[in-house]
């Protein structure tokens, strides 16, 4: 597969973050679940701990329909990659949090920006076969 291909396949940092902003987009899955997660994040934010679950039971599965997505998407990997710590879903929720709190500062700015880059780089070592996602069991 051309790298151009692979590009149009998992979205990049930059469009990923413009979802985050609510900013539109092309017509992809996980740009629509970052965008909702975002939003998720924010309300999370406002809504006092005992009354948060169903914010976090949507989360959950927007993870969950992130990471099913890219098991459908991603190259096999081969069996000496190495497993990244998190799922492509996990990581994209962080992204989000981090994202729907940044403020003016700096050091908020800075740490989002090497989440971002994480991200990048997991895209690529997924696409490389560098590295294999963890695997999960979901309960329904």
């Amino acid at each position: 597969m051309r790298q151009s291909a692979r590009a149009g396949m998992l979205p990049g940092r930059d469009v990923l973050l413009a979802a985050f902003r609510g900013l539109p987009h092309d017509d992809h899955p996980i740009l629509h679940a970052a965008g909702e997660l975002a939003l998720l994040h924010q309300l999370r934010e406002r809504t006092p701990c005992g009354q948060a679950e169903r914010i976090d039971r949507r989360r959950a599965q927007l993870m969950r329909a992130i990471d099913r997505w890219v098991i459908l998407a991603a190259p096999v990997p081969p069996a000496a990659a190495d497993e990244h710590g998190e799922s492509l879903g996990d990581l994209v929720d962080r992204l989000a949090e981090h994202s729907s709190v940044v403020a003016s500062t700096d050091d908020a700015w800075t740490r989002l920006d090497h989440l971002a880059d994480s991200y990048e780089r997991l895209i690529a070592d997924l696409w490389s076969g560098a590295r294999s996602l963890p695997t999960r069991t979901y309960q329904s």
